[in-house]
């Protein structure tokens, strides 16, 4: 299925739904130097460093594919590309801010940090992992099967660990991209050059804080989930955790016994259910180590439940939503006993479970005498804590802490924010998606030639192995590489990036296709897959098999193509 094989689409522009009542979804956001700071790299100022000419760069720093990222999309993109064999190790470079493989389970590192998303689900289709022990995966296990499945195809030799890249420009006469990259070790910022960039940062990557004011003046300690401080003791202290999403609802149960006090501050509250995890059996095991495709069948079989019941779970007014809510709510009934606190953190409106989370202990550790949990409006921080208002009287108080702790989640409403890229031009990416971003299939954007996205905007779903999303990403990238290698064999240069208008349709139709059949787009379910403005920005409305016939071939009616003798933009 193609753009233009579907039914007639509507006008441009169009919201998914009216603004939502609480504006925090895109708030915090984090520029390239901040987003370095983070894992040590120094602030320089440096956005975009000045790029001598393109025949400056030796010819090591010279690829064609360079890969932004090497989480779980950055190893399954390598790896596609090396098994379509059209480019070899040494035509491809991995750069990772990082020092290991892993991506997001390589940062996130915080007590109790795992995966509920069963973890024979959360595995690569052609790189199964078959030592799984539990139904469900924790963080160090994950971060060890991504960093085996990167050593299976020897991406040690081409990736650069501790490298930021910061800045990529698109070069019109010689087609290719110029990417300027921190080494952290050294300080100094390395012009590379690639006639192709992928960009697999992911999409929960970049920290938000919200936007209550004044937390540069809290003279504590601070710390987001997402940079753990494992060197900081809590025992004893007055810690405060700001949000509880999915990082804070699996912190909480692990450090509640640590300090003197703990105060939850509660925007929202979650919805869950008991993770139920078990380990699996010796057999089990055995099975998937040497019974030929029991592993891969066992896969099969929890991807078609999650594709049969994910979706309805999602529907607004699906009898499956109600039941899914009414069990969350008698799960946290069963934890708590306390009227008083029950009410604090029953959910607001059934229309927010889109998926409950699967956690234990959460509810019993609110639960604890040294535990509170506030339902208040954040006002602002203050150098010795937060001041929070009643939501009823407004009245306004100010609690001291020792410690606060954000778990606010990820800004996925901007795509790229900390990256500076220029496409044709001069076009400044951040300037185009300035009101939201936009992408052909979730992975390529208009007057940005030969740059691909893996988990790019609109690129999540909640009914099936969100891996297989990414690897038809991953495999569309491909194809465009052995494209331009084929080309380039008939001695002409080639560029592609979609059509602007088809562009516009295909996201109008995202939006569309969203609104008033999906919980998360009522405009009263509170959620961060929408930004202030209430556009949907990170889920797609497709199912798998829909997402993959649109991606089985380039068709070409819905790109550009730039071509030139290869002669004309050769680099001297």
């Amino acid at each position: 299925m193609h753009l233009h094989e579907s039914e007639p689409l509507m006008g441009w522009p169009m919201a998914a739904s009216p603004p939502q009542p609480v504006k925090t979804f895109d708030a915090g956001i984090v520029s390239g130097d901040e987003y370095g700071a983070f894992t040590g790299f120094a602030q320089n100022g440096e956005t975009q460093p000045a790029f001598g000419p393109a025949n400056t760069v030796p010819l090591e720093r010279r690829k064609k594919v360079i890969i932004v990222g090497a989480g779980i999309n950055g190893i399954q993109q390598a790896s596609i590309l090396l098994r379509d064999g059209y480019v070899k190790l040494g035509d491809i470079q991995i750069f990772e801010a990082l020092s290991g493989y892993g991506g997001v389970w390589q940062k996130n590192r915080y007590p109790g940090c795992a995966c509920d998303v069963p973890a024979m689900i959360y595995t690569t289709s052609y790189h199964i992992n078959k030592e799984w022990t539990h139904f469900y995966a924790e963080r160090s296990q994950i971060e060890a099967y991504y960093t085996e499945f990167a050593h299976k195809y020897r991406l040690e030799e081409c990736t650069r660990f501790e490298s930021l890249v910061k800045c990529c420009t698109w070069d019109e006469e010689h087609m290719v991209w110029h990417v300027g990259v921190l080494n952290k070790s050294t300080g100094k910022t390395e012009h590379w050059i690639a006639d192709v960039v992928c960009q697999c940062v992911g999409s929960l990557d970049r920290p938000k804080w919200g936007n209550t004011p004044g937390r540069e003046n809290f003279k504590g300690v601070v710390w987001h989930t997402a940079h753990w401080r494992n060197d900081y003791d809590l025992s004893g202290k007055t810690v405060a955790i700001i949000g509880c999403g999915p990082s804070a609802a699996q912190v909480i149960p692990e450090v509640i016994d640590k300090p003197k006090h703990l105060t939850i501050y509660m925007r929202t509250p979650p919805v869950c259910i008991a993770r139920n995890d078990f380990a699996y059996s010796r057999l089990f095991r055995w099975a998937c180590r040497w019974v030929p495709c029991f592993a891969w069948l066992i896969r099969t079989r929890m991807n078609f439940r999650m594709m049969r019941f994910g979706r309805k779970m999602a529907t607004d007014g699906d009898p499956l939503n109600d039941q899914m809510t009414a069990m969350a709510v008698k799960f946290m009934e069963s934890e708590i006993s306390d009227p008083e606190l029950r009410e604090k953190v029953r959910p607001d409106s059934k229309y927010y479970c889109k998926r409950p989370l699967r956690l234990d202990g959460f509810y019993k550790a609110l639960a604890r005498p040294n535990c509170s949990v506030l339902r208040e409006n954040l006002v602002r921080y203050t150098e010795g804590g937060v001041v929070s208002s009643d939501k009823k009287t407004g009245m306004e108080t100010e609690r001291l802490y020792d410690v606060i702790i954000f778990g606010t989640g990820f800004n996925v409403a901007q795509f790229l924010e900390h990256e500076k890229v220029t496409g044709l031009k001069g076009l400044d990416l951040q300037v185009k998606w300035k009101d939201h971003p936009e992408a052909l299939y979730g992975l390529a954007s208009s007057q940005f030639p030969n740059m691909f996205y893996c988990f790019g905007p609109n690129s999540a779903h909640v009914w099936s192995s969100q891996q297989d999303n990414w690897e038809r990403q991953a495999r569309f990238a491909a194809k465009a590489v052995k494209e331009s290698v084929l080309r380039a064999r008939k001695g002409v240069k080639f560029a592609m990036h979609p059509k602007r208008a088809v562009e516009r349709r295909y996201n109008d139709e995202v939006q569309r296709q969203q609104a008033g059949k999906f919980v998360w787009a009522r405009p009263d379910c509170v959620t961060y897959y929408k930004n202030d403005a209430g556009w949907n920005t990170y889920t797609m409305p497709w199912t798998w098999w829909q997402f993959r016939q649109m991606l089985t071939n380039i068709n070409w009616k819905e790109w550009e193509v730039i071509e030139k003798p290869l002669k004309r933009v050769a680099i001297d």
